[in-house]
């Protein structure tokens, strides 16, 4: 950060080297110029070989200032500027680790080196008010950049800034002003600030566009997706499990309902390691999912019909559960196997090996598919019917998966359909929401046989858990009925 007295955000410029800065002097909230302040900074950038920080717009960098020595990267979602922040401890020349667990789905085990090297002279021009307080400053910052690999005696590459900034508006407009005025242009985002990556084709889809555009843009904001959320469960964040995983979720099935338009390889392979990492990451949302259930369940119950510790044994139970879960999830995300899918994925989604179907429009192409996964979730149904006790439930189960499938697969087409594959977006979703009603009843009793048991076995009293199971017992009879008569106005399929 260059030198200054506030806290607001500076305005920054290019100026050429032969540029002059303007008289401050002369603006009307400006009584006297201070001062001026001289300083150093010098800023050490760190990159995979391969540039794989800057490819995702993140950046990491060790920087030596007026403040001290200090490790600073971009700031990911939900995070403060403190949390990207360390001070500088250990070898000078090593990344500390643990700045770097949030960026370990972009790193994937590849080490940090220095990139290229900042170093900035900086002239800081305090700005005082008529009663000699301070009404800003402008930092005129010259910066020579070495790149690490240059050979010795490389020409730098010299860049010039200028920084101004105030926290009266009507005085930071001024300053605005007079710096363009005096030949300076808005400077554009310093890699250290980093941006979201590009996530597709930046043109508009139609009907007539190939389905392999539309496929793609889906993949890639899906992808986006799972990298944005990944930090956040290393965080232990609850909600970046299931965002991970629904993420993980749509990309396998949209690869799945679109796999005509795609080589069989490696998206087939693919699709079996994204199943992989969606069923770690639900060992670990099942147990939340299953908690709040539980404890609900007994909150809503007159206190005389619980008898015994029941809440505290799920509490028990289920956050053992839960941190068992989690502890193998953070084993997934340190694997060899994990990096590697991500690696593979990642070329996928940039480059897929399209068959001559990705060229057909993408309306009709997509309709087909669609028809394709509808009949599917009809046939699951169908079977069903004949089906009681623990066969149904699996077969509900199945076409709970089937409903899902079939709403992410509707999602790719809505953009170049947005009325027809909306509304089976919607229909195939509050399938899919009863049917998870259903599903979660059938969980929820296997937890409380399994607790009412253990609960025996220690002594206590086992009247609520099995209170608790009936009451279960009505709810999923409640969610079969309401599944049979929404079923009834569900789209047939041709």
């Amino acid at each position: 950060m260059v030198a200054g007295t506030g806290t607001e955000s500076p305005l920054r410029f290019s100026a050429a080297e032969a540029l002059m800065l303007p008289p401050l002097h002369e603006l009307p909230a400006v009584a006297a110029v201070g001062q001026p302040r001289t300083g150093h900074r010098s800023e050490t950038r760190y990159d995979t070989e391969d540039s794989a920080l800057r490819r995702h717009g993140l950046a990491v960098s060790r920087i030596s200032d007026e403040d001290g020595t200090h490790w600073v990267r971009t700031a990911l979602p939900g995070e403060s500027e403190a949390d990207a922040r360390t001070a500088a401890a250990g070898d000078p020349a090593e990344v500390p680790p643990e700045l770097v667990d949030g960026f370990q789905a972009v790193l994937r085990g590849r080490p940090l080196e220095p990139v290229e090297t900042a170093e900035a002279r900086v002239t800081t021009y305090p700005l005082l008010d008529s009663g000699g307080g301070a009404a800003g400053w402008v930092a005129d910052e010259t910066v020579e950049v070495h790149d690490a690999g240059a050979a010795p005696g490389a020409v730098p590459r010299i860049r010039r800034n200028w920084i101004a900034a105030a926290p009266d508006t009507v005085l930071a407009d001024q300053l605005e002003a007079l710096l363009r005025q005096a030949g300076a242009d808005p400077a554009e985002a310093e890699p250290a600030e980093g941006k979201e990556p590009a996530v597709g084709p930046e043109e508009a889809l139609d009907a007539d566009s190939p389905v392999g555009d539309l496929l793609q843009r889906y993949l890639r904001e899906q992808f986006a997706e799972l990298l944005r959320h990944e930090p956040r469960v290393r965080r232990g964040e609850p909600d970046g499990v299931h965002k991970m995983r629904v993420a993980t979720r749509r990309l396998r099935s949209a690869l799945a309902s679109y796999r005509t338009a795609v080589e069989r390889e490696p998206a087939r392979s693919l699709r079996g390691e994204l199943r992989w990492l969606a069923r770690v990451l639900g060992e670990a949302r099942d147990a939340q999912v299953m908690r709040h259930r539980l404890r609900d369940l007994v909150e809503a119950e007159p206190v005389d019909l619980v008898m015994g510790p029941v809440a505290a044994r799920i509490d028990e139970e289920l956050l053992h559960d839960y941190r068992q879960a989690y502890g193998r999830i953070r084993e997934a995300l340190g694997s060899g196997r994990y990096f590697s899918a991500l690696d593979r994925l990642e070329t996928l989604v940039a480059e897929p090996v399209w068959t001559t179907t990705a060229a057909d429009p993408a309306g009709p192409a997509a309709a087909r598919m669609i028809r394709r996964d509808r009949k599917r979730l009809h046939r699951r149904v169908r079977e069903a019917r004949d089906l009681d006790g623990d066969e149904y439930a699996e077969a509900m189960h199945e076409a709970r998966k089937d409903a899902k499938r079939l709403r992410y697969a509707a999602e790719v087409w809505e953009p170049v359909a947005p009325k027809e594959a909306g509304a089976t977006v919607e229909a195939a979703e509050h399938m899919q929401k009863i049917l998870g009603e259903y599903q979660d009843s059938v969980v929820t009793r296997a937890y409380l046989r399994r607790m009412g048991a253990a609960a025996s076995a220690a002594g206590e009293n086992g009247f609520t858990y099995g209170r608790l199971h009936a009451l279960e017992q009505a709810n999923a009879e409640a969610a079969r009925e309401r599944f049979a008569h929404a079923w009834k106005g569900f789209p047939s399929s041709p």
